[in-house]
């Protein structure tokens, strides 16, 4: 099968990359930086193709769903964009000490990034495909805290997105995807489990394997239904 990976530099988008490979598929795998990190480059093979995808530049996406197709020889069976920002200033501020700037970039890469990534790789899905945007646990209207504030805000709305693209389009399944508390650089300090947990949950869930229902688009790694309260 044909899969692209956006933000696949590290933590969840290096191991579901790699997995992938290792399952047999081939993968595109997108990276913000022009130089791909030498861990990414170390899986190299005939069906990995690595492009720069930084989810900020229209010209990079565009250029990078119109190069995926011409290395698959076709369309993609899925995608997950795993591409997000926890910023510095936001994990020790408070909503009413915000930093401005970080807020904007945190809906720029968070928010507007899943946006942008389904208007221009929406059109190289397959029929039937599945779309996966890795969100967050923390989106609840009602349920909020003081942690975090850009990244929880940006987050909520780009959970959104995927039941705006279900409602718009019928031919790609889009899903708002929680991945776990996770042992990354990002989530280090309230991890539960391992990326590679979250990635094999994925990977099932792009290929098919795991059964879902597009009107419950608001999902974890596991395919189980995640509360909107």
């Amino acid at each position: 099968m044909n899969f692209i990976v956006i933000g696949a530099s590290q933590g969840l988008g290096y191991e579901l990359t790699k997995l992938l490979l290792e399952e047999g598929h081939t993968v595109a795998a997108g990276t913000v930086e022009a130089k791909p990190p030498q861990d990414l480059l170390k899986l190299q093979t005939e069906k990995l193709h690595i492009f720069q995808a930084d989810v900020r530049s229209d010209d990079q996406l565009k250029a990078g769903a119109e190069a995926c197709e011409n290395f698959f020889g076709g369309k993609a069976d899925a995608l997950c964009n795993v591409a997000g920002v926890l910023l510095p200033g936001d994990r020790v501020n408070k909503i009413h000490e915000i930093d401005t700037a970080e807020l904007r970039l945190s809906f720029e890469v968070n928010t507007i990034g899943v946006v942008t990534t389904g208007k221009f790789f929406y059109p190289v899905m397959k029929k039937g495909g599945r779309f996966l945007s890795v969100t967050s646990e923390g989106t609840g209207l009602t349920s909020c805290g003081t942690w975090v504030p850009a990244y929880s805000l940006s987050k909520t709305a780009a959970t959104k997105v995927s039941g705006v693209f279900n409602a718009s389009v019928d031919d790609v399944d889009f899903y708002s995807v929680h991945p776990g508390r996770m042992n990354t650089e990002m989530g280090r300090t309230t991890a539960q489990i391992e990326p590679l947990e979250a990635a094999q949950g994925i990977s099932k869930i792009m290929t098919g394997d795991t059964k879902l229902d597009r009107k419950q688009w608001y999902i974890d790694y596991k395919g189980e239904l995640m509360a909107t309260s």
